[in-house]
């Protein structure tokens, strides 16, 4: 059964179809990559975003989005909770809002107009009053990332 398939392959291919069936075996896949170390990767530095909510209620502290000159979104923002609150919960979900541009930026003509982009919602533990506080890495298309030190106060 070997020989007429070896009598169509040449070489090394022949001694490695031989090899295997020899074995009875497969041959071994490569091995899988290894990611670095989190040590390896460069820190981001973190930025103060500090937010007041009212007791029992869930309220959006956050929005973010990416937009073309023309107000069109561009790819998708992504977030990841680093660290969970203590005394609430964050949803990260898509969603539309109003952008926030400076007066000076070239994209403040985008706000007065619902744009995509992502929701961050913060709820607090029923009957909560306090100071609370997590960490979101926003991580934008073009690659560019913030890591959000996020400080609220719920009263």
């Amino acid at each position: 059964m070997i020989r007429p398939a070896c009598s169509t392959l040449r070489g090394a291919g022949c001694a490695l179809l031989l090899a295997v069936s020899a074995a009875g075996a497969q041959p071994a896949a490569p091995p899988s990559p290894v990611p670095p170390p989190a040590s390896e990767f460069p820190e981001i530095a973190a930025t103060p975003y500090n937010r007041v909510v009212p007791m029992n209620e869930a309220r959006t502290i956050g929005f973010f989005t990416a937009l073309f000159p023309d107000c069109s979104t561009q790819e998708p923002v992504v977030a990841r909770l680093v660290s969970k609150p203590e005394h609430g919960t964050v949803t990260l979900t898509p969603g539309q809002s109003f952008p926030r541009y400076a007066a000076a930026s070239p994209l403040a003509a985008c706000n007065v107009r619902k744009v995509d982009g992502l929701k961050m919602v913060f709820e607090a533990a029923e009957g909560y009053e306090g100071l609370d506080r997590f960490r979101v890495l926003v991580i934008y298309p073009d690659g560019t990332a913030s890591n959000l030190d996020v400080r609220i106060s719920i009263r």
